[in-house]
């Protein structure tokens, strides 16, 4: 950077205080309950945190553990109905909106791709989802057990769900890090990109990634992965390391100390970059070139793109890594939110503001693209396609500049908006692993949560240390490939087929129906939905996973680099061979209980919703008969007498025995 560089005012004040909203927010929250709790009569008043009690087996004398939930003896807060859905968003709408999104959009030439990946959200990511999320809040488990519940033989598939979402959290965070660089250069007056000899391309490439040529030259159309595809060694980024270890120490912070406050910072962290959005989407539409670019993304419809095979798979493989089912931490958030929880609701809400979000940030990325080909004098599909996978960070940099005096106030917050969309995502996956590593060690030994949240970040950060290398970005590049598409596809419709013959459509119906006393339905308002359980999910899913392996095998991904393709191979290897775990159990039954018999699956809506109804009075009688057994025996009042014992999982007098479904150390 030059000499003259000085400190920028204007962009270190608007970090600190956008820095500093979090805390402060969390920190009034706090002071609010503390006055609820002093002169509003009691924590009862409260309705940020609930706790699901779940009554122990006949004889025991803890009555107040959460059976599913249950860490260490400890009672698991609950999310409301508002923490949930937001925590949903949040995980949904990620880093990846932007990042990836828009890199698959430019290289599959535009609205073409976007058609793809509308379709393929509707037909297949969302319902499994909703799938995902019915399956945890009937069960009340987190998915390392889920799965073994419905069938031991699926042990397998709950371990290697967790080593792949392991290996995308270890590259997921180091995706976040890369605005690390960004945020610190807001703070310098002028922006260390706008007189880099190459611009923000080149600062991409040696302050971000830390390499020492440039890549960017206004004689070549050569991209950021061809040119490090051409760089020699393999030495640490120490810059990187700091930015890797700075994030997770900011996760680690966020999701050790109770799921109040995860959801207290995920109200900032929601909101924030959706404010951020609309303004980059109006001032980036008045630019120079801006239309052309827009044109690009939604005008220009090639409508031979969609007999492409490979857009398809890339369009597939975007929205399940957006929308993130596959990865069981639907099930794991769905497990601890309330037993009457309207999760279609929750489901459909969820998948339109991703979508939406992941269209706005396209249109501000692509109006910016148009402006770097107007000022350029090169075409939008060039420069869409050559910033490769570092498209969106190099963009944004590339329009502060044109917010004048205020251009460092600007880059602050855009590049903390890309920091805050990546955080929620890791939250959310950092607490499903969190989760898993609970499940796994058995109730007696268990640790404080927090020791094992900081178990897990420290080595998720020691894994995540090969993308802080000079070859970093192609490592990640390659194992995202072989593992956050490739695999998470294999996953996707592994689970279809669970759900298909073992957990079955009439009892995710009867889920549905329970937690919502008969007012939501997968059928018949939902039509589509029987077309998608049954054929489209398990179809589109295995299919495209062939079509990515025989592509694979014929023309290698990292044609150059094959010691680092390797490296992507041996990641899906480990995760493929993890399936295969539980597989002795084949002939054993699981623990899912008969339907009951008179459920009235194909009677009208009127005819469920009496039979809810009566349902419902039923389970309240029983209670209150048992309070009055309680009473004349002198009883405790816990209705886990078998008075008021049900074999249904979703029944809040249900009894689930840990050690059934408690996975193997």
């Amino acid at each position: 950077m030059s000499d003259e560089t000085k400190v920028s005012w204007s962009g270190t004040l608007t970090l600190v205080i956008l820095w500093g909203i979090g805390p402060f927010v969390y920190l009034c929250i706090y002071l609010v309950n503390l006055m609820k709790r002093k002169y509003g009569g009691g924590i009862e008043n409260l309705e940020a945190v609930e706790e699901a009690v779940v009554p122990s087996k006949k004889g025991e004398e803890d009555s107040t553990t959460i059976a599913e939930t249950d860490y260490g003896g400890k009672s698991v807060q609950n999310w409301t109905s508002t923490q949930y859905l937001f925590s949903l968003i949040g995980y949904a709408i990620g880093i990846g909106n932007v990042w990836r999104f828009c890199y698959v959009i430019a290289q599959d030439g535009g609205s073409a791709s976007l058609f793809a990946y509308i379709i393929c959200t509707i037909f297949v990511a969302t319902p499994l989802f909703m799938y995902e999320m019915i399956l945890g809040q009937y069960l009340r488990l987190h998915a390392a057990n889920a799965w073994q519940y419905i069938k031991p033989r699926y042990q397998g598939l709950a371990i290697s769900q967790f080593v792949m979402l392991l290996i995308a959290q270890s590259y997921f965070v180091m995706i976040i890090g890369y605005t690390v660089p960004y945020m610190i250069g807001s703070c310098s007056d002028p922006l260390p990109w706008t007189i880099h000899p190459s611009g923000s391309e080149g600062y991409w490439t040696e302050h971000v990634l830390g390499l020492k040529e440039t890549v960017f030259s206004d004689d070549t159309d050569g991209s950021v992965s061809s040119s490090l595809e051409e760089v020699d060694g393999l030495s640490m980024q120490w810059s990187l390391v700091g930015s890797l270890l700075f994030v997770w120490i900011v996760v680690f912070f966020s999701i050790s100390f109770g799921k109040s406050i995860l959801a207290d910072i995920t109200y900032v962290t929601v909101c924030a970059p959706v404010v951020l959005m609309v303004i980059l989407i109006i001032r980036t539409a008045f630019l120079p070139g801006a239309v052309d670019g827009i044109s690009f993304y939604i005008g220009k419809f090639e409508a031979s793109k969609l007999g492409e095979a490979q857009v398809w798979a890339n369009a597939l493989s975007q929205c399940l890594f957006s929308l993130s089912p596959g990865f069981g931490t639907a099930i794991t958030l769905s497990a601890t939110t309330t037993k009457t929880e309207d999760v279609y609701r929750a489901a459909i809400i969820t998948s339109v503001a991703n979508t939406v979000f992941a269209f706005a940030s396209g249109l501000a990325v692509f109006a910016m693209v148009g402006n770097i080909a107007y000022t350029s004098g090169r075409d939008v599909a060039e420069v869409a396609s050559s910033g490769g996978q570092g498209l969106a960070f190099i963009v944004i940099a590339s329009a502060m500049p044109t917010f004048g005096g205020a251009a460092n106030a600007f880059s602050a917050m855009f590049f903390f908006m890309l920091f805050t969309l990546g955080l929620d995502s890791s939250f959310c996956w950092a607490e499903t692993l969190t989760a898993s590593v609970e499940d796994f060690i058995p109730k007696e030994k268990r640790p404080r949560t927090w020791i094992i949240s900081l178990f897990t970040c420290s080595v998720s950060f020691l894994i995540g240390l090969p993308y802080a290398t000079t070859k970093g970005n192609l490592i990640l590049d390659g194992v995202d490939f072989f593992v956050g598409i490739n695999f998470l596809l294999l996953v996707c419709f592994v689970e279809s087929i669970v759900f298909n013959f073992d957990f079955g459509f009439k009892r995710l119906e009867y889920a549905l129906q329970k937690a919502t006393s008969g007012m939501r339905s997968l059928r018949p308002a939902y039509l589509c939905c029987r077309f998608d359980f049954h054929l489209m999910i398990p179809a589109a899913t295995f299919g495209l996973f062939l079509f990515q392996m025989i592509q694979t095998i014929i023309k290698p991904y990292l044609p150059n680099n094959p010691n680092i393709e390797a490296i992507g191979w041996a990641c899906f290897a480990v995760c493929f061979a993890m399936l295969f775990i539980g597989f002795q159990k084949f002939s054993q039954d699981g623990s899912l209980k008969d339907i009951p018999d008179d459920y009235p699956y194909d009677g009208t809506v009127e005819e469920r919703k009496v039979y809810w109804a009566n349902f419902e009075d039923d389970e309240n009688k029983k209670v209150d008969a048992k309070d009055d057994d309680n009473e004349e025996i002198g009883g405790t009042g816990d209705p886990s007498d078998e008075l008021g014992k049900t074999d249904d999982p979703a029944s809040n007098n249900y009894i689930v025995d840990k050690d059934s479904v408690e996975l193997d150390a």
